[in-house]
């Protein structure tokens, strides 16, 4: 079985608009050393027309209802033969030297490789790999590559609909593991991802991760900093 450098993983649902562009940034990158994976939400907009106008470079995909974006994902990473995942939103792109940028270094016994994305705005986002996972979530997904390895024995838990990875990404600085950063952007964004959508659903969901993840002392101090962070928003300061 062929087992290509990396796995992209792009989880779709009603983007027809979009999904062409980042297709179209996967093909065009300089790093050639991959497979594409696809998982549509079964779309009723023409989604399926344009992955179908592609399906000589894609390597798997499927129409199959999901209960969120992670679960798409985790079914991607179950199809997948790569020995790193990155997952790429149908609205984002990547940009043309990333891989290939990152793969002329030595990245051997990470776990983590990750960076910066901008998005279309030109907002800018820096990943960290640090304390500040404590506050939020400090590794953008589409500013982040995992080894294969990370996903053994777990999945994204789809309990968080919104903030799975950050559970995950949590769970990593908690393990320790061993992390690369790059100082660069991988790809450029949609202004309008789940991880912008900063409602109630949001803010519980990053209460519960850091009840269930943090030790008590820890979870005091850093869950009342959510709940601040959500009273905040709620009168227009965040």
């Amino acid at each position: 079985m062929q087992h290509p450098k990396i796995s992209i993983i792009i989880p779709v649902l009603n983007q027809k608009q979009f999904l062409q562009k980042a297709i179209e940034s996967v093909i065009n990158q300089d790093f050639t050393d991959y497979e594409l994976i696809i998982i549509d939400g079964k779309s009723e907009d023409g989604t399926i027309d344009v992955i179908k106008q592609y399906e000589n470079k894609i390597s798997y995909w499927k129409s199959t209802e999901d209960r969120n974006v992670y679960d798409a994902m985790n079914k991607a990473v179950a199809q997948s033969n790569g020995d790193w995942l990155y997952f790429l939103g149908a609205d984002d792109e990547i940009c043309k030297t990333t891989f290939q940028n990152i793969f002329s270094q030595n990245t051997e016994d990470t776990n983590l490789i990750f960076g910066n994305i901008i998005y279309q705005n030109k907002e800018e986002f820096k990943g960290e790999f640090s304390n500040k996972l404590f506050i939020k979530n400090s590794i953008h997904h589409q500013g982040a590559l995992y080894h294969k390895r990370c996903f053994y024995g777990r999945n994204f838990n789809c309990n968080y609909s919104v903030l799975a990875d950050y559970d995950f990404n949590l769970q990593l600085f908690l393990e320790n593991k061993k992390a690369i950063y790059f100082d660069f952007d991988f790809a450029i964004c949609g202004n309008d991802g789940i991880s912008k959508q900063k409602g109630w659903t949001h803010y519980k969901q990053e209460f519960d991760i850091k009840k269930n993840r943090l030790n008590a002392v820890q979870f005091v101090v850093y869950g009342s900093i959510t709940l601040g962070k959500f009273l905040l928003n709620q009168i227009g300061l965040l």
